[in-house]
């Protein structure tokens, strides 16, 4: 079940899977990440870039938490400047303009639309008003500048918006992304630069020398094994005071876990041509609803969460409340939820301030903390900060070896220069793009959906994944889902290059089928067994096993 990232051969460029924490067990780390979500992956990358020898486990899969459950989106956060949270919008727009350069075929531009309405004029004034200031803090020139547009042009972008009283709407650009993906890049960056990376390993105590934290004690299904490191960062989100527990000496700042849900439904059933903001029926709040894939989700709600960490469930009240919101924006609709593709729960590691009457108003910066035996607790944040937030983190890791090994020379941070995906900064991402979607077509037969797919995922890494079709004796072209872009390839390709070891890894997270389209998943789940079963080496047992528990996580959603 466990899996080590490391840096492929000579002729490949991307990370392969193979060992396992067996293999770590007798080496010392500069540092141990605990958390392979977002934040821990970004951590990962900046140490390991900087020079540093790093270890990454998670306990479960990369991403399968947080980083695999959010809206999609790497923006400023319209949201956060309502509240008036001014450092973290201004941090997200400096952060969203960057990660466009690093990652350039998965963050993309989109247009958001506000519509307006004339009996809200005060709320129209107000959207105006904000859309001017986040033009501005975001430095964008004349022609990315927020414009309002009339009530017919809407009306074309938003098929079915309720006419009455609609005035236009205002369009602004954000930026969405693939988060779970997103994620794994970064780790495979990190992986590309010397770090080691290990899934479904689990700490399970802390090593100890005169009170110092020297290195954490590891499970996997392989066994027990202790692993020394001379810093140890926490960055499991919402289990960091949990893990912080296991030392003793547990964290000062308080984590309170916000609960979002978000539900997908087809284009063909919401074919909006941007993406929304949709006003909620209930409050005060608003969703988004976002072209993914080939799918719009809508959401999220933010809500305080008591309930267990590792069982977090989407309510049939909370998929009503997105429900609503679209029926009160879309009325001819009658969207049910018969309508509803798929659905997903996440918590938010959000700080805990005393002063919020909600989540929703808890501030979205982040907190870094170190404890008296050395452990380094980072909490808070967001997707599309993690840069910032790594570079902070690996910066307090840097002060604690040179307490160590004061003569010790360690790089600045380099992440800002580090494309993800294989690309480089001197690269025309458009060109290259386009030669990947002809060659995939008129070379290998693919058609023109999965052609102009696989570049949104796997970037200039997309070649080597052409090659796999080309050169393997199976045909790796087939199509998983009739009506999707999958192919047989990207199984082969996750389980080989990206540490996937379970159909959850596969079809949740190295594809997004569970995501875009559950009932497609469920079908496809016996494809993709007998894929990683040819793989993997399964017995018919695990190959059996491994379809029970898939097929009863998904019905039950």
């Amino acid at each position: 079940m466990n899996s080590k990232i490391q840096r492929g051969s000579s002729n490949s460029g991307v990370a392969v899977v193979q060992g396992s924490p067996r293999d770590v067990s007798s080496k010392r780390f500069d540092l141990i990440v605990i958390g392979g979500g977002i934040t821990g992956a970004g951590i990962a990358q900046d140490a390991a870039s900087r020079g540093l020898s790093v270890l990454l486990v998670d306990k479960g899969d990369f991403a399968s938490g947080t980083s695999s459950k959010s809206t999609k989106l790497i923006h400023g956060g319209l949201r956060y400047l309502q509240n008036l949270q001014i450092m973290v919008t201004l941090e997200s727009l400096r952060e969203r303009e960057l990660q466009q350069k690093l990652a350039p075929h998965m963050v993309w531009t989109v247009p958001f639309i506000v519509p307006t309405y004339s009996n809200e004029r005060f709320k129209n004034l107000k959207i105006g008003v904000g859309l001017w200031v986040y033009d501005i803090m975001a430095l964008v020139d004349q022609k990315r500048r927020h414009r309002h547009l009339p009530a017919k042009s809407i009306s074309a972008l938003c098929p079915g918006i309720r006419t009455e009283g609609l005035t236009g709407g205002f369009v602004y650009a954000d930026c969405r992304t693939d988060d779970a993906r997103h994620t794994l890049e970064v780790i495979k960056s990190a992986c590309e630069h010397g770090a080691i990376a290990l899934n479904y390993t689990s700490v399970i105590d802390f090593l100890k020398e005169n009170g110092q934290i020297t290195g954490v004690r590891l499970a996997s299904d392989e066994g027990t094994f202790d692993v020394s490191g001379s810093v140890v960062v926490n960055a499991t989100g919402v289990w960091m005071q949990r893990v912080s527990e296991l030392t003793g000496t547990p964290s000062n700042t308080q984590v309170a876990p916000a609960k979002g849900i978000h539900i997908t439904l087809s284009k063909e059933r919401l074919p909006i041509q941007a993406a929304m903001i949709v006003p909620s029926a209930h409050d005060n709040r608003f969703c988004f609803a976002v072209p993914w894939y080939d799918s719009i989700v809508v959401g999220t709600t933010d809500t305080e969460y008591s309930g267990s960490l590792e069982d977090v469930q989407v309510t049939p009240e909370e998929v009503k409340y997105c429900l609503d919101a679209l029926n009160k924006l879309f009325p001819k609709a009658n969207y049910t939820t018969d309508d509803v593709t798929g659905s997903y729960a996440g918590l938010r590691p959000l700080i805990r301030d005393a002063n919020a009457k909600s989540t929703a108003e808890i501030s979205r910066h982040h907190r870094l903390e170190r404890s008296t035996d050395g452990l380094i607790s980072i909490g808070g944040g967001k997707l599309t900060t993690y840069r910032r937030m790594a570079k902070e983190t690996v910066n307090q890791v840097v002060k604690s070896l040179r307490a160590i090994e004061p003569d010790r020379k360690i790089a600045a941070c380099y992440t800002a220069h580090m494309p993800l995906s294989g690309w480089s900064l001197l690269d025309s991402p458009h060109h290259i793009i386009q030669a990947f979607v002809e060659t995939a077509q008129l070379d290998l037969g693919l058609d023109v959906d999965t052609a102009n797919y696989l570049p949104t995922v796997y970037g200039k890494h997309t070649r080597e994944l052409l090659m796999l079709i080309a050169r393997d004796h199976r045909d790796l072209r087939e199509k998983l889902s009739r009506k999707h872009p999958y192919i047989a390839a990207q199984v082969v390709f996750a389980v080989r290059f990206e540490a996937a070891k379970t159909l959850e890894d596969v079809l949740s997270r190295r594809i997004r089928l569970t995501i875009t389209d559950r009932k497609a998943a469920l079908e496809t789940a016996d494809k993709v067994a007998a894929i990683m079963t040819d793989e993997l080496g399964w017995s018919a047992e695990q190959k059996a096993a491994q379809l029970a528990r898939f097929r009863k996580d998904w019905h039950a959603q």
